[in-house]
């Protein structure tokens, strides 16, 4: 039984998290078995229980905010405690002090794995970043990457790594028009009619909530038959509630907070929008292209992303672009086909189960297995 540590930041149904969590739900469990070290981010992330009814160990340490000693101790009791074959941590240059300890209580195989295309804008932040990431390419002994942007940005043009990708399980996101027409229903859509956008990300400043919002408020002054559907929570859920009141699009905007349906909801969805300020390859892009859904996307995101024909990419710093590209897709609501696109997805190599079956083998492979 080969024993895994996950590190990343909480379970509570974001990308990384529901990755997680569909990889080890399509793992030989007999074989491999994954715990998690997460931070006290919420008090109850919404894939904490379904992991530990699957066996797994959750183990939630302070966050590096509420304390350096705190934070330390927490990881060290983890890894001292426990006798762990891979540490596996989702970090990315945060990884450093997890495989620290990895390194220190003799865990034989520290992966450190690259989720962003990210570049830090201020000088300072810069140095800190570039820091850390020599000393986690130091401490690691593989280096992970969601594809090929990520991988390049954040290990450099020369350092080999191994792509683990953002695999999902198909047949869920397949779109439905039974579960459309449900959904809809309990998200309150007027009409057949009424055009749905949606949006599933943390709210926090990565995802860019406060220049949507500000699309959504001019968006309105154009055309009132659409609605906004947000799910996700985080840090900034107040500050973007209260510019929704502020803007007078609260007539317009939904939110859901953390759901556990996503894979039904974007069945409801008419379109899909992610203006993110940076990205590696997200997740829910890969689950609304498996779905069908048109969708508009920041061009910070890779364009690695583009696997069908339905994102388009613009850019963040021109809102009358996005503006005049959701009011065309309203006026072209039909679109039809949308349940072959799954198929496309796996065609394109983002079947959970095949992925799952590489992910394994290549643990092996870093054990000394075949």
């Amino acid at each position: 039984m080969i024993r895994v540590l996950h590190e990343l930041g909480s379970l509570d149904g974001g990308g990384v998290a529901r990755l997680l969590y569909d990889y080890y739900t399509h793992t030989d469990r007999t074989k491999v078995h994954f715990d998690f070290l997460i931070y006290n981010y919420y008090e109850n992330g919404i894939l904490e229980k379904p992991l530990i009814d699957l066996g797994c160990k959750v183990y939630k340490v302070p966050k590096i905010q509420d304390g350096r000693k705190a934070f330390r101790e927490g990881i060290d009791r983890v890894l001292k405690d426990n006798r762990y074959d891979i540490v596996h941590s989702h970090r990315g240059p945060q990884s450093f002090y997890v495989l620290s300890a990895a390194k220190k209580y003799g865990v034989k195989v520290r992966i450190t794995h690259s989720h962003l295309a990210y570049k830090p804008e201020s000088l300072s932040r810069k140095i800190k970043e570039k820091i850390l990431i020599i000393m986690d390419k130091h401490l690691a002994t593989q280096l992970f990457a969601c594809g090929e942007d990520a991988g390049k940005s954040m290990w450099g043009k020369n350092k080999p790594f191994f792509i683990m990708k953002n695999a999902i399980d198909l047949r869920k996101f397949s779109f439905s028009e039974e579960k459309r027409l449900e959904k809809r229903k309990q998200i309150g859509a007027s009409s057949e009619d009424e055009f749905v956008f949606g949006i599933v990300g943390r709210m926090e400043d990565q995802k860019n909530y406060p220049f949507l919002m500000s699309v959504i408020k001019e968006l309105k002054s154009k055309n009132n038959n659409f609605s906004l559907v947000t799910v996700g929570r985080g840090s900034m859920e107040n500050s973007i509630k209260q510019l929704s009141k502020d803007y007078d699009i609260t007539d317009r905007v939904r939110f859901l907070g953390i759901r556990d349906d996503v894979s039904e909801l974007l069945n409801a969805f008419d379109g899909f929008v992610l203006p993110s300020k940076y990205e590696g390859l997200p997740v829910v892009l890969i689950e609304a292209q498996a779905n069908g859904l048109k969708e508009l996307v920041s061009d910070c995101v890779t364009k690695e992303m583009s696997v069908t024909d339905l994102i388009t990419f613009l850019p963040i710093d021109d809102g009358s672009a996005w503006v005049d590209r959701m009011q065309e897709m309203i006026g072209q609501k039909e679109q039809k086909n949308r349940g072959r696109y799954a198929q496309l997805m796996k065609e394109a190599g983002y079947s959970i189960e095949e992925e799952a079956d590489k992910l394994c083998k290549k643990y092996r492979e870093l054990l000394g297995g075949t």
